[in-house]
């Protein structure tokens, strides 16, 4: 190509490349050599200068037009691992993003987040995390699949019911990704082993362990939630919050940069039973979903460092039923006292309401803390109970003695209209119960789905002046009455 060649014949160069690899692949080398010789060439102090020079050989070529697109692409972090053909083929949707680009994946890829539960949230997060590329992802969770998950739990499946919630997650993760490393933790995450699990994440070389650099919240519960902050503060890491219940949610990040946590949000824990659980209060499939999605959207934006639009100090609010969004701004109180140690919070949601985070010893280190567990051991008789446990065997036998108790279902209508004991003389949901629900006389017999509304129902007969010795909680509740007497009720 000779120096007069028009010079708007170069403004057609990209063109005509494109069009050359498809039509003449086996010469397009050779052709964009020649153009770029044309392109760098410049006249310097009266003479011609060509910057590229080289042979017209197709595998050079190769290797030169290689070697410009990287030195060009500002991708030269030697910290950072590397992506190999397949990875760059994966994430190529990434790569043409200007805001990620190849050291932007590599910066994914570096990362490493631990996920709190594998239930409604931490499902939708945990998938999204993998396909984006997050190298190390762990997951915390004691429980197995259930059948009732899949409404909203989309990570697990029919053939995962009854395997653990942690071995279901990593092979779906596999299954979509298989450059993640998984790393389970099938136990529950308590005072006693946060700290241990936040220190656990691999290194890249694989030779020794660090702390993760992100934590997702997958919980339902108030005592899971201040532990993961206590813990992140301790430790100084980042961590995305999200509650969730029936059509509304809402979600933050906490401890970011000495940003706001969650005890600025919630410095003292709402009244026990004040907030019903998922599993009491039910929650739209679809919720969960969105809301995880932000969650790894927060994520993402931490590794990539994209701190300017990160929901630090800011807590978003979304209802489904009026599709709108809402804002709550949130600021650090300076004030407030450091976190220095992890204390019993269980007790500190249950306990004397206030700020105080004095040490204490763990009443229940074995109680579960994950998604939607609606706290088994509450409905545990002991001897100071001022009440009588009934197991369903036990109370069917003395119903054929001829045992004629009056019936209370303390869950919700709607729990009522799905399934109840044929017997019931009435629904009054827990929260609202009264004297006025049951006879001036005789014995009564409490159910609910697994017997902790019921205790919570007979502590508040009792309170208000009801005799303990006349109520029976049915141990387990109706779920346990269809284990133990009924196989054909539904389970829900």
């Amino acid at each position: 190509m000779k120096e007069s060649t028009p010079i708007y014949f170069m403004a057609f160069w990209p063109f005509i490349t494109y069009i050359s690899l498809i039509t003449h692949p086996s010469q397009a080398f050779v052709t964009i050599h020649k153009l770029s010789s044309f392109a760098n060439s410049r006249t310097v102090g009266g003479r011609s200068s060509s910057i590229y020079k080289s042979n017209h050989g197709n595998d050079q070529m190769k290797v030169s037009l290689v070697c410009s697109a990287v030195e060009t692409s500002n991708d030269t972090d030697d910290s950072l691992p590397n992506l190999s053909n397949e990875e760059i083929s994966r994430y190529s949707r990434h790569l043409v993003l200007g805001a990620v680009g190849m050291k932007g994946q590599r910066q994914i890829k570096n990362g490493s987040v631990l996920c709190v539960g594998a239930g409604g949230l931490g499902s939708p997060c945990l998938l999204y995390l993998a396909a984006a590329g997050v190298g190390r992802i762990g997951i915390v969770d004691a429980d197995t699949v259930d059948e009732s998950n899949l409404q909203r739990q989309i990570i697990h499946t029919m053939d995962d019911v009854g395997v653990s919630k942690c071995e279901s997650a990593a092979a779906s993760i596999r299954n979509l990704n298989p450059n993640c490393e998984v790393v389970q933790f099938k136990e529950e995450f308590t005072s006693g082993s946060a700290l241990r699990i936040l220190n656990s994440c691999p290194t890249i070389d694989g030779d020794s362990t660090t702390t993760w650099d992100a934590v997702v919240d997958g919980s339902d519960n108030f005592p899971t939630k201040y532990l993961i902050n206590d813990a992140c503060e301790i430790l100084g890491i980042p961590w995305v919050y999200s509650a969730i219940l029936a059509f509304e949610g809402q979600i933050s990040t906490f401890n970011f940069k000495g940003g706001p946590t969650y005890r600025d949000l919630l410095p003292i824990p709402p009244n026990p039973g004040d907030v019903p659980s998922c599993a009491e209060g039910g929650v739209l499939g679809v919720l969960p979903g969105t809301f995880g999605c932000m969650q790894a959207t927060e994520v993402v934006k931490i590794l990539l460092e994209k701190e300017s639009g990160l929901l630090s100090g800011r807590v978003l609010v979304w209802d489904a039923i009026a599709m709108k969004f809402s804002e709550i701004s949130l600021k650090r109180d300076e004030g407030r006292q450091q976190i220095s140690e992890l204390i019993d919070y269980k007790g500190f949601c249950a306990g004397p309401k206030g700020p105080s985070i004095a040490p204490q010893k763990e009443t229940n280190p074995t109680g579960r803390t994950m998604d939607e567990i609606e706290g088994s051991d509450a409905s545990i008789s002991t001897l100071e109970d001022p009440y009588h446990t009934i197991a369903p065997k036990d109370c069917l036998s003395k119903l054929a003695g001829g045992w004629t108790p009056w019936v209370l279902d303390v869950r919700l209508q709607t729990e009522n209209d799905i399934i109840a004991l044929p017997f019931t003389d009435r629904v009054s949901p827990h929260r609202q119960v009264s004297p006025g629900d049951i006879p001036s006389k005789g014995d009564v017999l409490v159910y609910c789905k697994a017997g902790v509304r019921g205790k919570k129902a007979i502590d508040r007969l009792m309170t208000m002046g009801v005799d303990g010795d006349r109520l029976y909680n049915l141990d387990g509740g109706i779920m346990r009455w269809q284990k133990d007497v009924d196989k054909s009720m539904p389970r829900y």
